[in-house]
Formats: C-alpha cells, sequence, structure tokens
C-alpha cells in the first residue's frame, strides 16, 4: 500500500508540476507581451517628448514673428496716424486758400462792376477824345482775370471734393 499511496503522491506531484509548467509558460508569453509593450512605450515616451520639443521651439518662433508683426504694425500705424495728420493740415491749407481765392473773385467782381459803372457813368458827361481807345467795356485783362480766378477755384474744389 505504501507504494500506491507513493505512486498517488508522486502522480499528483506530477499534474501539480505539469499545471505549474503550463503557468510559467502562460505567464512567460504574458510577459514578453508585457516587454515588448515596455518597449513601444518607451518609444512612444521618446517620440512624445521630441514632439513636445519641436513644439515648444515653433511657439518659440511664433512668440518672436508676433512681436515683430506688433512693432512693425506699431510703426505703421503710427507712420499713417501722422500721414492722416498731414492730409488733414493740407486739406485745411486748400480750403483757406480757396476762401482767399473766393474773396478775391468777389471782391475783383465788385472791382468790375464798380470799373463798368463809373465807366457808364462817365461816359454819359464825357466829350469824345480823339483817336481814344473806348473805355466803355471794361478791361479785358481784368475780366481775364476773373475768370481764371473762378476756373482755378472750382478746379481746386473738385480736388478738395475727391480726395475727401
Amino acid at each position: 500500500m505504501g507504494s500506491v499511496a507513493g505512486f498517488i503522491i508522486e502522480l499528483a506531484v506530477v499534474v501539480l508540476l505539469g499545471f505549474t509548467v503550463t503557468y510559467c509558460v502562460i505567464l512567460d508569453r504574458r510577459l514578453q507581451g508585457l516587454r515588448t509593450d515596455e518597449k513601444s512605450m518607451r518609444q512612444t515616451v521618446v517620440d512624445l517628448g521630441l514632439a513636445t520639443e519641436r513644439a515648444e521651439r515653433a511657439i518659440d518662433g511664433l512668440r518672436h514673428i508676433i512681436s515683430e508683426c506688433d512693432s512693425t504694425l506699431g510703426q505703421r500705424l503710427t507712420a499713417a496716424k501722422n500721414t492722416s495728420a498731414d492730409l488733414q493740415d493740407s486739406i485745411k491749407s486748400g480750403d483757406d486758400v480757396l476762401d482767399r481765392i473766393g474773396r478775391i473773385v468777389t471782391s475783383a467782381k465788385r472791382a468790375v462792376s464798380d470799373a463798368e459803372t463809373r465807366v457808364q457813368s462817365e461816359a454819359k458827361y464825357a466829350q469824345p477824345v480823339p483817336n481814344a481807345p473806348d473805355r466803355t467795356e471794361p478791361s479785358n485783362s481784368v475780366l481775364d482775370t476773373v475768370a481764371a480766378a473762378e476756373a482755378f477755384a472750382i478746379r481746386a474744389r473738385r480736388r478738395v471734393m475727391d480726395a475727401a
């Protein structure tokens, strides 16, 4: 009986050793899978680190570009403000010149009208002088000057209106 009990014990040990070997094989396969996953995980972490480093450099580059753009834009805005102020001053000066020209034209028209009136009143009472030029008409040069001043004023106003 001793041999049967020894045989059963040895058989139980063999079965348990079989389970142990099978379990070890399964465990070994799982460990190999973990090692493979660990290698790919390490590679993923390295790739992620490199990508993060590249992204940080790109962000620094973008910050530098934004700073330059902000500076350039500020300079351009300042130049545009200065140009706008210069244009406003020029328009104001042009308006002043147009007002002066308008006053000159108005006074020239009055002078021509006064001269015509004087010439007509003098013509009534004056004795004709032989070989004297006809003074009943105002001088063409005054009329030409007034017409030129009016044309200049009209052109200047058009330019100001077109510029606005």
